[in-house]
């Protein structure tokens, strides 16, 4: 196939760029030109700025466009027009793009958000639900049935810059009392390896299938839970020899009275508490699965973590979590 990737130099669209060389299509990257120089053997790189220099592309025809960077609705406007003649425009938008998660399971067709009041052109990150919906309203509006729409939840694994995932394996490698929400023992946690989603889109495309699919994980089998990660990362971190972990449970509601942050300062966490997350680790997945999505267990997305070795203390990735000082004062509390 000969593909157009939008973006591609980091994370998601390494890996896409990396698959889809790997299995012999032609591919062309556009961006910056700012992330990433090496490309994979035979890839062709044209160098500019979405929402300015699409006219570089004027003229080529391609079996299929991924945007794996899209969330600003004008830009995306504007890469679909200019790339109308393209056969598949596979638009990588995310779950957040769902209305609500008050229900469960999650499914493609449920209400998409509404952007009302929030400019196209708005760039605040906090608008970032409704401009995925958004933009994935310009894909259909260009594209129609020769759309394919992804929404991936969290995204884990080699390269990841958010460190959401990566702080649990990077804390069990720290050793120490280690707080953990008490959640329910059952309490659901859903997300996905980008070499597992960066492969199967790349197969999307060869099978030629379009359409909407929530791409989370694990598929084929029940999601993760507390108890499985937790564990999984302290496991790791034995054997690499790590200090020892002392896991110190504190029940949802004495968190929230604290003062921690869900999902920032405890990344993953979503209060079980609050019907408002109900649905969100509860996506269903079984369209994806049906096209060969498969998900590598979780100790492979942990490996990959350590692998590229734990963080300095100033760490952009680090922002935001809960610091050991303020752990310890939870963890004396707990104790108290």
């Amino acid at each position: 196939m000969n593909i157009l990737l939008l973006g591609g130099g980091l994370f998601l669209g390494a890996a896409i760029a990396d698959h889809a060389a790997a299995r012999g299509h032609h591919l062309t990257v556009f961006n910056r030109g700012r992330s990433r120089s090496d490309w994979p053997a035979g890839a062709e790189a044209v160098v500019g700025d979405r929402t300015s220099d699409l006219g570089r592309l004027a003229g080529r025809r391609f079996d299929a466009v991924v945007d794996t960077c899209g969330y600003v609705p004008v830009d995306v406007r504007a890469s679909v027009d200019a790339l109308a003649g393209a056969d598949c425009y596979c638009f990588v938008s995310s779950i957040s793009a769902y209305d609500s998660f008050t229900h469960a399971p999650v499914v493609e067709s449920d209400a998409l958000a509404v952007g009302d009041g929030v400019d196209p052109a708005d760039r605040d990150l906090a608008h970032y639900g409704s401009q995925k919906a958004a933009c994935e309203q310009q894909v259909a509006r260009v594209f129609g049935e020769r759309a394919l729409i992804v929404r991936p939840g969290l995204i884990v694994g080699p390269g990841d810059r958010s460190g959401r995932f990566s702080y649990w394996p990077w804390r069990a490698m720290a050793g120490g009392a280690m707080v953990v929400p008490d959640a329910p023992v059952d309490e659901p946690l859903q997300f996905i390896d980008v070499r597992d989603l960066g492969e199967w889109i790349v197969r999307l495309l060869e099978r030629g299938d379009r359409g909407a699919f929530n791409a989370t994980g694990p598929v084929g089998r029940p999601p993760y839970t507390w108890p499985e990660l937790v564990e999984a990362c302290v496991g790791a971190a034995s054997a690499h020899g790590a200090a020892a972990v002392e896991v110190v449970r504190i029940g949802e509601q004495a968190l929230l009275d604290a003062g921690v942050t869900p999902w920032s300062e405890l990344p993953l966490w979503l209060p079980s508490i609050d019907a408002d997350y109900h649905g969100h680790s509860r996506v269903d997945t079984a369209r994806a699965f049906a096209t060969g999505l498969a998900t590598r267990p979780i100790a492979a997305k942990i490996a990959a973590v350590i692998a590229e070795g734990l963080p300095a203390a100033d760490d952009e990735r680090r922002r935001g979590r809960l610091t050991r000082e303020r752990e310890a004062g939870l963890v004396a509390q707990e104790h108290a």
